[in-house]
């Protein structure tokens, strides 16, 4: 087991039983990104009968300063420990640790120390910053467990934070206390995750070990990977601030609702993300394995998604206005381009991004995730006046090939993959369907007429998918069941998980 290594947690993995492991993280890590979409929703619309928008708003700032801490005391390193062959020892967590939890101390502290003379707000966002330790003493139980695609034990934490969450914020709002109920729920989310996580890690709570030169060599990984993080916020956050400048308030309203929208699908990207990292860091010495694998990602998810995308976009001009009222009807214009963006750059960067990640190139990921930003703002932003918030969507496909293009490019220069051909047939057929659907759904502008709509494109897609490619489509058929069959299937006696 090696000196100084946890225990029981990074066992060598066979094949079958890496493939297992990692078809029930799929279905998983999304149907547990579904369940705490719908749980948030639930709590918000309960607490936000109770609190004021003036409220919510102080609750976002503090949120956006969590973010940031969570952002600069990750650093990256614990990907680069994911990625690594050699499973981290104690000590090199523990190192980790230390620093992670220096950091959101001093962040902690530096909040409490402004909000003495700032006054409510700045003591709303001290109290949120104060969280970030408790969360920092869970990375190394989070490495250890995505390290061995043990997603039942992550899931357990993750929803046990979202119940405690919710019902401490609810139960205080209810009870008058206002803002502080959010506030300190966000302090109850994260010891709930600590000690949730200290019983379901073997490896329990790693003691913090002020050691940084045993963590040294991941900080040219981690400062990249990220980067790539940072660029995604940064890119998110400034496209809302040029949406209210160019456009107006009424725009960066539609595109926020069109965003929500897009969620659902992209739940089902970023489980796949997820599970891939972790799956192609172990594969990443076989070569042959590797590339069988990047290409099943590929060929999967364009059908796959696919399917889920082209029903969306042939909904959406019913399905908007029909769930959210007439005045948002503007809103599904950002559905199309939206979706044939996810249907090329999402399937794409789930078979590739993982994989480059998985041999430390996580230069090439920053720089597609920075040409993604600049071309989706320089596409967007010169049409938002002309086109209104259809050009949101049109710059986000633009952006799509661009990313798509640099990570596959730098794929195809390592492995014999085919990338682009794959997604011929998907993204021809999904556009033809998607566009009847849209015809449907359009007529009536309705609810029903965009289930007809959404209906109509699933059914085109399927029967075009099955006459272009038969053999794919039930590869396809037959991943989604058996990623079902081992999600349900009950763990080996040495997983545990």
């Amino acid at each position: 087991m090696g000196a100084g290594r946890p225990r029981g947690e990074d066992e060598a993995l066979s094949g079958s039983e890496l493939k297992r492991r990692a078809k029930a993280g799929v279905f998983i890590v999304s149907t547990r990104g579904l369940v705490i979409l719908l749980l948030g929703f639930a709590g918000n619309v309960v607490v936000a009968r109770l609190l004021d928008p003036h409220d919510f708003g102080v609750v976002a700032i503090g949120m956006s300063f969590v973010l940031f801490a969570g952002l600069v005391s990750d650093g990256g390193l614990g990907a680069g420990l994911i990625r690594r062959e050699e499973p981290p020892t104690r000590e090199e967590l523990g190192a980790l640790s230390a620093l992670q939890l220096g950091v959101t101390l001093a962040m902690a502290a530096f909040a409490a120390a402004l909000a003495v003379p700032l006054g409510r707000i700045a003591w709303v966002t001290a109290v949120m910053v104060a969280s970030m330790p408790l969360v920092a003493l869970q990375f190394p139980g989070r490495i250890l467990l995505e390290r061995s695609l043990r997603y039942r034990r992550l899931v357990a934490v993750e929803m046990s934070q979202v119940l405690c969450y919710q019902g401490w914020a609810i139960g205080t709002v209810a009870a008058g206390f206002g803002v502080w109920g959010l506030a300190t729920a966000t302090v109850v989310r994260a010891l709930t995750g600590a000690v949730v996580m200290a019983f379901v890690c073997p490896a329990g709570l790693v003691r913090p070990l002020p050691m940084f030169r045993l963590i040294r060599p991941l900080v040219g990984f981690g400062l990249r990977f990220q980067a790539v993080n940072a660029t995604w916020l940064l890119r998110d956050q400034v496209l809302n601030v040029c949406v209210a400048s160019f456009g107006g308030v009424a725009q960066l309203g539609l595109w926020a609702l069109a965003k929500r929208l897009m969620e659902v699908p992209y739940l089902i990207l970023q489980s796949l993300w997820r599970v891939s990292f972790p799956t192609m860091s172990r594969l990443a010495g076989d070569e042959v394995r590797t590339t069988r694998l990047v290409q099943q990602a590929l060929d999967i998810t364009s059908v796959g998604m696919g399917f889920v995308l082209t029903t969306l976009a042939g909904s959406a001009p019913g399905l908007v206005p029909g769930l959210f009222g007439p005045q948002w009807r503007d809103a599904a214009a950002v559905v199309p381009g939206a979706c044939l963006g996810l249907a090329v750059g999402g399937t794409v960067s789930v078979a590739t991004q993982g994989y480059l990640y998985a041999l430390g190139d996580a230069r090439t990921v920053l720089r597609a995730s920075l040409l993604q930003a600049v071309t989706w703002f320089a596409v967007t932003l010169p049409l938002l006046v002309p086109l209104g918030v259809a050009s949101v969507g049109l710059g986000w496909f633009a952006a799509a090939v661009v990313e798509a293009l640099v990570l596959g490019r730098a794929t195809t220069r390592r492995i014999p993959v085919r990338l682009f051909r794959p997604l011929l047939a998907p993204v021809l057929v999904g556009t033809g369907s998607a566009a009847v659907g849209w015809a449907v759904s359009a007529r009536g502008g309705t609810l029903w007429s965009g289930l007809a709509g959404g209906g109509c494109s699933a059914v085109l897609f399927a029967v075009g998918m099955t006459v272009a490619d038969r053999r794919l489509v039930r590869r396809t058929c037959g991943f989604a069941a058996s990623s079902v069959r081992a999600a349900l299937s009950r763990p080996r006696r040495e997983d545990g998980g």
